[in-house]
């Protein structure tokens, strides 16, 4: 079968969610798939405006989609009617990043002044631009055959504004083999430094906002604790000053990496925390358990998909995700037990076993199509 994956992003191997749609691009090859994939340059070279994207993305759909059995293309990104498209082909409405969470979950704002008096100025153009968004992505799952997302909790969303259970498949992300192999040559056993590390961008919705509580609690508790931020996108100096000068000399920031380098940041650290408030999956999450690493997170849409309720805290309450973290630290044993645990865990998310259910998945729908459209 042929399928067409259609990028957000510029198509790269380092991080993002084109990352992801290459991974499971191979896997699928692997399977017997012809995977073939596009980013918005492919679709509309001279783009210039990324709101003129979804127009590009339709004309070029309606050219070219019928010479696939499925398309599968981001949630916001296709607001048109169904009927514009070529019926034999199964068209599928993937979601990176739900967008209804964000009309439901309050993501904090940075503490300081001018950060607060440069959100009410804008506050008028983020919520036209939400709503925008909104009635964009709304439409596209509506419009789609069958919708794909990360968690159970982008599930429950969907089906709260009436799209069917079984128009909705619940399908994670997962790691690469190279990756995975990687990160199995990480010890589980080994003794760690109190190095507590963070995998992610360094923004409001990811925690940025409670880090300094998180940090100064933990020191507090573990006072030769230290903190290792990896992938921040921001710069050592600016993601710093966030943070109260006493606290500094115990943070490291490492803006940028390549996949290859991710194993070997991790491996002197002993514990993670992702306080996120929002995420599609938490990829994240998924590559400090491969290291060995367990990960208190907030109980948010994401990192359930991995985590049990004993390394989960209610969103905000860096209190409680602090204790877990120095309660960690403290026990060694306990500690061990979690990082073998954390291992284990990581292998249940693995691209070859996700392309497997992606390809059933897709091909199940693409057949019920076929037969509702010869009936």
């Amino acid at each position: 079968m042929r399928i067409l994956f259609c990028s957000q992003t510029h198509l790269t191997t380092e991080l993002g969610a084109s990352k992801v749609l290459i991974e499971l691009a191979e896997e699928m090859e692997l399977l017997g798939w012809e995977c073939t994939l596009v980013s918005p340059y492919h679709v509309a070279p001279h783009l210039s405006n990324e709101q003129d994207y979804p127009e590009h993305l339709r004309r070029y759909l309606i050219e070219h989609a019928g010479d696939y059995d499925v398309v599968d293309y981001d949630h916001h990104h296709l607001p048109f009617p169904r009927s514009e498209f070529p019926n034999r082909t199964l068209f599928v409405a993937r979601s990176v990043l739900l967008w209804r969470h964000f009309l439901k979950i309050s993501i904090p704002l940075e503490r300081n002044l001018k950060s607060r008096l440069r959100s009410l100025v804008n506050a008028r153009t983020q919520a036209k631009k939400k709503e925008a968004g909104r009635r964009s992505a709304s439409t596209t799952v509506s419009e789609s055959d069958l919708i794909n997302v990360l968690n159970y909790d982008d599930r429950v969303a969907l089906i709260e504004i009436g799209i069917p259970q079984e128009k909705i498949a619940v399908i994670p992300n997962g790691l690469s083999r190279l990756n995975r192999q990687l990160f199995d040559a990480i010890s589980s056993t080994s003794t760690r430094d109190p190095k507590v590390a963070f995998v992610g961008t360094f923004d409001n919705r990811k925690g940025a906002t409670d880090f300094p509580q998180i940090v100064e609690a933990v020191c507090q508790a573990i006072p030769a604790a230290s903190f290792r931020l990896l992938g921040t996108g921001r710069d050592e100096e600016t993601v710093l000053g966030m943070f109260p000068r006493r606290m500094r000399s115990a943070i490291e920031v490492v803006p940028r990496y390549s996949p290859s380098e991710l194993p070997g940041l991790l491996a002197p650290c002993s514990v993670g925390v992702f306080p996120s408030y929002i995420e599609g999956f938490g990829l994240g999450v998924l590559e400090m358990l491969a290291a060995g690493i367990p990960v208190v997170a907030y109980d948010s849409p994401g990192p359930p998909m991995m985590l049990p309720q004993e390394y989960l805290v209610p969103a905000g309450n860096t209190k409680a995700l602090s204790d877990k973290v120095a309660g960690l630290l403290h026990n060694k044993d306990w500690l061990a037990a979690a990082r073998a645990w954390a291992k284990g865990r990581a292998q249940d998310f693995c691209w070859h076993r996700i392309a497997k259910e992606t390809s059933a998945i897709y091909q199940e729908h693409w057949k019920k199509r076929q037969i509702k459209l010869s009936a």
